[in-house]
């Protein structure tokens, strides 16, 4: 899905660029409000994975490349716009030190794994997660389907960019499909690997995934340590299906 220098015209460059740089700039805020010393390790370890992970990938034809994204992954750790700094990292560190995506394409590419992947894929999962209301079967079933969709919306998104672009041979009816099709086979891959450690961390460490989410809470108004602390615990009863203790 990292779509290469040459692929967008200006337009297209420029449009995904000015809205990835907007939640970009909203996550680094949110991560200056709410992100603690505890997120960094964890942050770095899920970061290195995903990194290796999308190393792993083939090219398509009439498209660009297929491989797993991880972003909603990230995001069920670290929230919505934890995971999109953490993809931006990701991408910028594979643009420029292994040419794997172009460096003019980072904003699509930002746009299509980061925004959708993290941020689209974190609010299905949550949704299913109040839905589904059984503890860690809800976590698991969410995890599996915003991972599977958000791969998906991320592809029909890098097939129209390109599909769209004046410099790319083939147009979105070409594009679109390809990279869609391919994906709905991938993206399987993608909710199984996601599901497999998020049940590892249910059975041995179920508080990482209640630490403080960094998404869009708090973003008008920095919330007090107390608000905070009383989102983390409900976090917590949400993955385990059980009642945490109160102060």
């Amino acid at each position: 899905m990292h779509i290469p220098d040459g692929y967008l015209d200006l337009n297209v460059t420029l449009l995904c660029a000015a809205v990835s740089a907007v939640f970009i700039v909203l996550g680094l805020l949110q991560a200056k409000r709410y992100m603690e010393e505890r997120h960094v390790p964890l942050m770095a370890i899920l970061t290195a994975g995903v990194f290796a992970a999308q190393l792993l990938n083939f090219p398509i034809v009439g498209g660009t490349s297929g491989h797993l994204v991880g972003g909603t992954l990230l995001s069920v750790f670290l929230g919505p716009l934890g995971a999109l700094i953490s993809m931006t990292i990701i991408l910028v560190l594979q643009a420029f030190l292994f040419g794997d995506g172009g460096v003019s394409a980072l904003g699509a590419n930002i746009f299509n794994m980061g925004v959708i992947g993290g941020i689209v894929g974190y609010y299905l999962y949550v949704l299913i997660r109040r839905l589904v209301r059984k503890g860690g079967w809800g976590v698991r079933l969410g995890a599996a389907v915003g991972s599977y969709v958000s791969i998906v919306l991320g592809a029909a998104a890098c097939g129209v960019e390109i599909g769209a672009s004046s410099l790319f041979p083939f147009g979105v009816g070409v594009t679109v499909p390809v990279m869609v099709g391919w994906h709905l086979v991938i993206g399987v891959g993608e909710a199984l690997i996601t599901v497999v450690v998020i049940e590892y961390v249910l059975r041995a460490r179920p508080d990482m995934l209640a630490l403080p989410k960094i998404g869009f809470s708090g973003l008008l108004r920095k919330l007090k340590a107390e608000e905070v602390e009383r989102a983390e615990k409900a976090e917590l009863e949400a993955v385990t299906g059980k009642t945490v203790g109160r102060d």
